[in-house]
């Protein structure tokens, strides 16, 4: 007769020792941050056990919803990979939040700002700010666009930046992905898993809302219709089911509740 051993109390501490890092969760001294002292002592309830069971269930649960992007390289050529989820959330204090809101609104108003200068004044090469090379000589450039006026002056709808922190824990934009932006769909679903797995601490936390995305979305889009349309046909191109991207695609037509169109043909 075997009998089972009880498993192990799950510990985000035991012989962790914080480095020359910013550590999101704990401090210098290892004792966790004061914003995330609720989900530490939640997660300290659980056993390796049913932390690892947890993580299992979402994988699975991502896996069913078909929540996957493709890998393509020389070696593995258009294989399905679940989208990687990390089981402890990062918290945002409302403070950090709203520094970080007011600097990208901040930031995407001046990426347009400057886009619009350089097809059209050029100020910024006259006044030497950026050496003209630099604008002219980028492949990107598009020479077509000079005294092109897009409507509202927005030339960059949606932008994905990617954020990171520095060993003080300062905040730095590394990027700004403004062609192709792309990763929201994980985002909601992510945060559906997170709820799933962690009812009660949404409710501890009073975590803001993200459902509304999609919607804000649209309505961005709607907003630049040529010539003040009020009611504007929008539609998602997609190249097809072979794409990275396909889920994304298909996720946030039906989110909006608008047409996707792939290969020409009309779903």
């Amino acid at each position: 007769m075997s009998v089972k051993r009880p498993s192990k109390p799950f510990s985000l501490a035991n012989g962790y020792e914080v480095g020359a890092f910013f550590d999101e969760m704990f401090e210098k001294n290892g004792v966790p941050r004061k914003h995330y002292r609720v989900l530490y002592d939640r997660l300290s309830e659980l056993t390796e056990e049913s932390f690892e069971d947890r993580r299992r269930r979402a994988d699975i649960s991502f896996l069913y919803q078909g929540i996957t992007f493709t890998v393509y390289s020389q070696k593995d050529e258009g294989i399905e990979r679940i989208f990687p989820f990390d089981l402890i959330p990062r918290v945002i204090p409302y403070p950090e939040w709203d520094y970080l809101e007011r600097g990208l609104t901040q930031r995407v108003t001046a990426l347009n700002l400057f886009l619009n200068d350089i097809y059209h004044e050029q100020r910024i090469i006259r006044d030497k700010i950026i050496p003209a090379e630099l604008i002219f000589g980028a492949k990107h450039f598009r020479r077509e666009m000079i005294g092109v006026h897009p409507p509202k002056k927005v030339y960059a709808h949606i932008i994905g930046s990617d954020l990171v922190r520095d060993d003080k824990g300062e905040y730095y934009v590394l990027e700004d992905n403004l062609r192709s932006p792309s990763g929201v769909s994980y985002m909601l679903e992510n945060r559906q898993a997170m709820k799933r797995t962690f009812p009660n601490l949404f409710q501890r936390y009073g975590v803001r809302s993200i459902e509304h995305y999609p919607q804000e979305l649209l309505a961005t889009l709607r907003s630049v219709a040529p010539h003040d349309n009020p009611d504007p046909n929008v539609v998602l191109l997609t190249p097809g089911i072979f794409n990275s991207a396909y889920f994304e695609h298909t996720f946030l037509a039906r989110q909006m509740g608008i047409e996707i169109v792939e290969g020409g043909t009309w779903w």
